[in-house]
């Protein structure tokens, strides 16, 4: 699941962009969330990311999103975007 964010998130930003990674604890969860400046996504496809073979890329299958929210969601987790069009996404992972 850690490995298909990152690889979402250096497909998202540029040459220049910035991929920052953050974990926490709170109330018997862990957290870790991977957050870039990227291209974002706009709030007209936002709802579909976590659908099987949705995709916005010219390569690859659509599954990375939906198969690391089922994952996520098989260990007692949450998988959570938050985004902005042209400023980047926050995906943030809850166990």
């Amino acid at each position: 699941v850690i490995i298909n964010l990152l690889i979402n998130a250096h497909d998202a930003v540029g040459e220049n962009g910035i991929i920052t990674v953050k974990t926490w604890h709170r109330k018997n969860r862990t957290y870790l969330a991977v957050e870039d400046n990227g291209s974002g996504i706009s709030a007209e496809i936002i709802h579909n990311i976590f659908n099987p073979f949705f995709t916005t890329k010219t390569r690859g299958t659509g599954l990375g999103l939906a198969v690391s929210k089922r994952i996520d969601k098989e260990h007692g987790g949450d998988l959570i975007v938050e985004s902005t069009s042209g400023e980047g996404s926050a995906f943030t992972l809850g166990l």
